[in-house]
Formats: C-alpha cells, structure tokens, sequence
C-alpha cells in the first residue's frame, strides 16, 4: 500500500513529465513554423525586383511589377508609379492593376491613354506587309482590351461612358474588354450576355466569353461554368476551370476534382490550381495524389494547392524542380513554395535567391514576401 508521500512523489513526477513533454513540443512545432524573414533576407528580395524592374526583358519587369502587389510599403507604390512610365503596355496595365489593388487610383489616365489609342493599319498595305499590319492589330487589340478590364478595377463612375463608347469598337477584344470593365463594375447585365455566349456553336466565341467571365468572377456565373468545365475543346475547359478557381465556390469542387485526370495536362494542372483556391481540405487526398502526376508543372500547381490549405507535402516536389535543368519548371516552383508555410518552404527560398537565372531569382524573391504576408 502507497503510503501518501509516495503517491505525492508520483504525482509530481507526472507533472513533471508532463511538463517536459510540453514545453519541447510547442518548441519543436515553434521551430517548424514559418518565421520572419531577416532583414537582410528582405533587402535582398527586394534589391532583385527592383533590379527586375529595369530589365532588358519587357516579360521579367511585368512579374517584378506583380510582385509589388505583394508588398505593403511607400517604396513599393512608388515604384508601380514610376513603371507607369515604362515602355511596355503590358507593364504600364499590371503597375495600373497594383495600384487599383492598392486603393490608388494613379494608373488611370495611363490606361485610358492604352485604351484609346489604335493601330495605324495601312489600307493600301498587301501581301507581307498586310500580314503584318493584321498581326500588329491583333496584337494593339488585345492589350486595349487588358487596359478596359483594369480600368474596371478602379471603379470609377467617370469611366462609365468612356466604357461604353468603347463597347462599339470595331475590335472584339476591345469591346469584350469594356464589357468585362462594365461587369466589374456591377452591371450584371453583361455577365448574363457573356453566359449566354457559352452554348453557342462557335470554339471562338465560347473561349472569348468564358474568359471574360473568369476575369469577372461573378458568382452568378457559377452553374453555366460547372457545364462548361467539360467542354470539348481543352482550351476552353481549362479557362472554365480557371473562372471556378476564380468564384471559389465549394459547388464546384466534385468538378474541379474529376479535372485531376483530364488527358490535359494544362488543364490537370489549373484543376489542382483551383482546388487550392476554393480550398476545401476534404480534397487534399486528391491533391496528393497529383504530387505523382506525370506533368511537373501539374505537380507543382497541387504543392502550391496544398501549401494553400496549411499542408507542406509537396514541398520536396518543388525542391526537385529547382534542382532540374528545366528553367520553366524552376520558375514555377520558386513561386510555389512562397505558399506553403513552413520552415523548410523559407530556407528553400532563401536559397534560390542565388540562383543563376534571373526569373527564378524574382520568382523567389516574390516568394519572401508572399511568405511574409501570411
């Protein structure tokens, strides 16, 4: 029989180990999260995307503009002001873009500028020169059509009849574009027209209106994407998988998931890109399953899918990629790992700032500050 000294000296031994116990699990899961990053780790981020952003490579100054999103400081809007004034319109639209994300208004009179300027085709032009003249307008169309949509961003009721006049563009990207803007800005009635397009028997007028409805990302759309998302054409499903990710309704996530096999491996890899953004965790089994997919750039967009819902699994995915010869597989997985938060993800990171390719260099710099936001 215990005497009731005895028990007294088992009770707090228990206490003891209980304590023991305690104290090094919350320090050994402290020591996996995901920690501020130094200071020095952050200039150096930061010196590379302000390095980027005055980059021969018009591509690489529109992801170093991106990346400012993605920082909240006076620097970072001071330079997406400053990239208003650079050569690429394609960069002018994304600094316009961060600023309307950003609550400024500042990019405005630089995308009503785009969007209101026109290509100067030659109507006497023949043979080789009028291929060309088409290929430039195509081209001109396309970017006013991307400074219409941002400009809906800003949601400014003075733009509401520049909008509209543009709507009677003599090109179709433009007019989509205006249309978008309008959408955006809260005229449903274009949404409706848009959806309505989605049945129609021509591939180029399916594919215009389920991208204007994944730049809308109105959830009323929702039902008319769910049919869609097995549309014939692998261009179109992929834009309508895409426009789900976009709504981030948990009604599409049976869809989203049967679209892990699709025989696309693009649209295999925008399907786990739009699970991570609906984010419903009853999926992460399939998300894992895709970590064994054939297509690297499918197995990356599932590790980033994962790492959105708080699962760090496919971060030895992203570490192989960045070990590869595959410099667009590097890329994708430097940003991927800015998702996934875990120690691990960080160094990983902090690594790749070295690399020897400029874009993965940006990609990770993004990454820092992506992981710091969380």
């Amino acid at each position: 029989m215990k005497t009731p000294f005895a028990r007294f000296r088992w009770i707090g031994f228990s206490f003891l180990v209980f304590a023991f116990v305690l104290f090094f699990g919350i320090n050994w899961i402290k020591s996996a999260e995901l920690k501020k990053p130094s200071k020095k780790v952050l200039r150096a981020s930061w010196k590379i995307i302000q390095e980027s952003l005055t980059s021969n490579d018009s591509k690489i100054r529109e992801d170093a503009v991106k990346a400012l999103e993605l920082i909240s400081s006076e620097s970072a809007v001071n330079s997406l002001i400053s990239s208003l004034r650079d050569e690429s319109d394609y960069v002018k639209i994304w600094a316009a873009r961060g600023l309307a994300r950003k609550g400024s208004s500042a990019g405005k009179e630089t995308l009503l500028s785009i969007l209101l300027s026109s290509s100067n085709n030659k109507e006497d032009a023949a043979g080789s020169l009028a291929a060309l003249m088409r290929l430039r307008a195509l081209a001109r169309g396309r970017v006013r059509g991307e400074a219409a949509k941002v400009l809906g961003m800003i949601n400014d009721p003075e733009l509401i009849p520049v909008l509209k006049e543009a709507k009677r563009d003599s090109d179709g990207r433009v007019r989509d574009g205006a249309a978008v803007a309008l959408a955006i800005m809260g005229d449903n009635s274009e949404t409706i027209v848009f959806s309505s397009a989605l049945t129609d028997q021509d591939k180029g007028i399916r594919l215009a209106a389920v991208e204007a409805l994944e730049s809308i990302k109105d959830p009323n759309s929702l039902d008319v994407l769910l049919h869609v998302v097995g549309d014939p054409e692998e261009e179109i499903r992929n834009m309508a998988v895409r426009a789900l990710g976009g709504i981030k309704s948990e009604k599409a996530t049976e869809p989203l998931t049967r679209r892990l096999t699709d025989q696309s491996g693009l649209v295999r890899e925008s399907a786990a890109w739009a699970l991570g953004e609906v984010a419903n965790p009853i999926r992460i089994p399939h998300l894992k399953a895709s970590l064994s997919d054939p297509n690297v750039f499918v197995k990356l967009a599932a590790a980033e899918a994962l790492g959105k819902m708080g699962d760090d699994s496919g971060l030895p995915v992203c570490e192989e990629a960045l070990n590869s010869n595959d410099i667009d597989a590097r890329i994708r997985a430097a940003r991927s790992i800015g998702y996934i938060s875990e120690k691990n993800a960080q160094s990983l990171a902090i690594k790749t700032l070295n690399d020897g390719n400029e874009k993965v260099r940006l990609a990770a710099a993004t990454s820092i500050f992506r992981q710091l936001k969380k």
